[in-house]
């Protein structure tokens, strides 16, 4: 609408219709995707990643995109460290991700809402005392190192992890954000109609307000506190299976619940499971051969 409330339209007639509240709306699903591929490895070092978002790259998958990293890194370059995979991993994907959303013609402003590529990467190597994770973001240029702490060991996810996280953090992300934005605009409304009851009670009382008086209110914001409902889990301890196990419980909980809730399954299909461990080779768990099982109705052999 415009000033005047009246429909706007372009040159050609065509209703104006704001952008505002565009919502995605997902139509189709295919859960044969790859999403879990070897990113670098020789003998001393072993790095491999997992990734949410984009599938596909300038008509390559993102799998495919791996595999030309792959050669093209072996080819050129070894490398020492963990970090050092990620940072030419990402540098590689992100000249990719630019010629693919032609970034040079994007507006800065608008950069925040371009569609993201994500990847957890994680691996050991000779020259550094423990495995290294790292988070990473193409949109976002950034590649964020994890578990911090002492142990060094935890669990990382991205994508679609909402139950994930209710069941290991005690709160998922998206209720978390929507949480404090509500309590944030519910403290500003509050201290606003605070102000304008002290300007009531000082007219009601008949004290002359100095003109052009102007107080500052302190700044408030919501502070949740830690949550203390999460789940207690022993990652540095974990044998092996024990960690193979959790990660089919938690991909397995994600996919179970998309199964069953209204709309769209947007997670789900085969859960696949990759072993990193030091001073061995990166390897896929039970993966299954391309099939054709579809032969037809007759049974004779």
């Amino acid at each position: 609408m415009d000033a005047d409330g009246k429909e706007m339209v372009d040159a050609y007639g065509n209703k104006v219709v704001s952008t505002a509240h565009l919502q995605t709306v997902v139509t189709d699903v295919f859960t044969g995707a790859r999403k879990m591929f070897l990113l670098y490895e020789d003998d001393d070092c072993t790095v491999a990643a997992v990734t949410a978002g984009l599938a596909v790259l300038n008509g390559l998958t993102i799998a495919g995109t791996v595999a030309r990293f792959r050669r093209e890194a072996a080819a050129q370059q070894s490398f020492r460290t963990v970090e050092e995979v990620v940072k030419a991993f990402k540098e590689y994907v992100r000249s990719e991700w630019e010629h693919f959303v032609k970034l040079d013609s994007i507006p800065s402003e608008r950069v925040p809402y371009l569609p993201d590529l994500q990847f957890i990467i994680g691996g050991y190597s000779l020259d550094e005392i423990s495995g290294a994770v790292y988070k990473v973001s193409i949109r976002n240029n950034s590649a964020e190192a994890q578990f911090g702490w002492e142990t060094k060991s935890g669990a990382c996810f991205a994508g679609q992890a909402d139950y994930v996280e209710r069941l290991l953090t005690g709160v998922d992300s998206r209720f978390f954000d929507t949480l404090c934005q509500r309590a944030d605009e519910q403290i500003l409304s509050a201290r606003r109609a605070g102000a304008n009851e002290v300007l009531k009670q000082l007219e009601t009382a008949k004290v002359a307000v100095p003109e052009g008086m102007q107080v500052e209110l302190p700044e408030a914001w919501f502070d949740p506190g830690p949550f203390d409902s999460y789940a207690q889990i022993d990652f540095a301890n974990l044998p092996t299976q024990y960690a193979v196990e959790l990660v089919e419980l938690l991909v397995n909980l994600q996919s179970g619940m998309q199964r069953f809730q209204m709309g769209v399954a947007t997670v789900g299909g085969r859960s696949h499971v990759g072993v990193i461990r030091r001073g061995e080779k990166f390897r896929m768990l039970n993966e299954p051969d391309l099939v054709h099982s579809h032969t037809g109705y007759n049974h004779d052999l």
